[in-house]
């Protein structure tokens, strides 16, 4: 997933509601071959004439009708992240499709990419931040129904059955999953040793943890969203899924129970309750922004920090003198270890495509050319496809830290320790709720009852609309 995530809310054209996904706070995605880099901003001029080629002929082609187009959405980044992406994915994808021009189109930000949609264009392949997020062009027919692709490649027999199955809203498959990602505790291993103290094993050795780190002053878990108010379901996705459970969140989205339930309600009171303890940010996460976070990290002011998968290759990247390890959530050993899962994004295809076929074999060329993926992830850090044919023996020589990172991934997989990220297996406008209110609950604005109560109230509403995400 990542260089990193916001959340925002957009009412357009009076019934498009999008909502950007979590995995990580700037709105850049580092996931595996996303497209989540670019090269430069889109002007308006750009827009206007990409919402004029989606409106062409429908053979794709350009206007000379000479060769076919194709455009893929993507973000901003700096020149290191355009030369990865030029690698990757530019050069092969000319390489292997020689008689068609393609473009990676880089977006500033999602509103600029919405309103081309909205208005009748956009690329052709849009690299959007999971599935609820494509959820949301779904509900306004924006996104097309990938059913008959699915049929044609196999895709179906190529993913993992959690992540394939997580890109169905409605009963249809709009999108593919570009990465498998997950929230784990970082901790800082020499301010561990200079200390004395070791990883805990459960949750009772965290809080003893915490309160050492407190009083030793400094930051127990560091964590920050100043500059990204949903990087908050980094933190109700790792406790509702570590310490209320997967058993009871599954209940609660199929029906079987409520998230008002005791151990989901727990799990987000015991969240409330160490924030107000200091123990989370130090009870100043409203002013301390995602990077501040990993550089507070990697400088020692804390042994601690909940965050994203995606973070190790900025770790790796911004901070390699850190010394850093990286574990699954201390557990509650009366539900045993977790790992939150999420897919890191999806490519969906654009309703406005003049050329959805073409669209869906460049996609599943991206999913196929393995060698170039093995090559992207070991040179670049990228996160892996969550491909059934994936196998760690390919990554054999990369960087320790992110190869311990896998192995805990496929590790958590294997052994269905599997939790549930919230920008992947919670309806869309639960997720915009609790990502917008989650700060009210530590600055006591709500109670943890009413935000319970509101949370199960859009549960109910997405049951009812038959669009409740499929939880493995």
């Amino acid at each position: 997933m990542k260089n990193g995530k916001k959340l925002w809310a957009l009412l357009l054209a009076g019934t498009m509601a999008f909502s950007l996904t979590a995995c990580g706070g700037s709105g850049n995605n580092n996931s595996a071959d996303s497209g989540s880099t670019g090269s430069g901003e889109a002007t308006q001029e750009e827009n206007d004439t990409a919402g004029e080629a989606a409106a062409d002929e429908d053979s794709g082609k350009t206007d000379s009708g000479e060769r076919q187009k194709l455009i893929i959405s993507c973000y901003l980044a700096d020149d290191a992240q355009v030369a990865v992406r030029e690698k990757y994915i530019d050069e092969p994808l000319k390489a292997a499709f020689p008689d068609v021009d393609i473009e990676i189109k880089m977006y500033s930000d999602r509103q600029s990419l919405q309103v081309e949609v909205a208005g009748g264009g956009g690329p052709d392949i849009l690299d959007l931040d999971g599935p609820t997020d494509v959820a949301e062009f779904a509900k306004a027919d924006k996104v097309l129904d990938l059913g008959a692709y699915a049929d044609q490649y196999g895709w179906k027999d190529m993913f993992y059955e959690w992540a394939y199955n997580s890109c169905f809203y409605n009963d249809k498959l709009y999108s593919l999953p570009t990465s498998f990602e997950g929230m784990v505790m970082y901790y800082n291993m020499d301010v561990m040793e200079a200390n004395g103290w070791e990883v805990p094993k459960n949750k009772d050795e965290l809080v003893t943890l915490m309160q050492a780190a407190k009083d030793a002053g400094l930051i127990p878990i560091i964590f920050g969203n100043s500059d990204y108010q949903g990087a908050v379901d980094w933190l109700y996705s790792t406790f509702t899924s570590c310490y209320g459970g997967p058993a009871a969140i599954k209940a609660a989205m199929e029906g079987t129970g409520k998230y008002t339930d005791e151990p989901i309600k727990n799990s987000i009171q015991t969240m409330v309750d160490w924030w107000h303890e200091g123990y989370i940010g130090e009870n100043a996460s409203q002013s301390v922004s995602n990077m501040d976070m990993l550089a507070f990290f990697s400088e020692g002011r804390g042994p601690m920090m909940i965050d994203g998968t995606w973070a190790s290759n900025q770790l790796l990247a911004t901070y390699p003198e850190c010394n850093w390890d990286s574990e699954m959530m201390p557990q509650d050993e009366a539900i045993g270890e977790i790992l939150p899962f999420a897919t890191g994004g999806g490519y969906a295809i654009n309703a406005n495509s003049k050329n959805p076929d073409l669209a869906a074999e460049v996609m599943n060329y991206l999913f196929t050319s393995l060698d170039r993926h093995y090559q992207s992830i070991n040179e670049a850090g990228y996160q892996p496809y969550p491909l059934k044919e994936f196998d760690l023996a390919n990554l054999q020589g990369m960087d320790a830290k992110l190869m311990d990172q896998y192995e805990l991934l496929m590790r958590a997989q294997d052994e269905n320790k599997i939790g549930y990220c919230s920008w992947t297996f919670y309806p869309s406008e639960m997720r915009v709720y609790m990502n917008e209110n989650t700060d009210s609950l530590f600055l006591d604005v709500l109670t943890v009852d009413e935000y319970m109560e509101n949370a199960q109230g859009y549960i109910d509403a997405a049951r009812e609309a038959g669009t409740i995400p499929v939880l493995p």
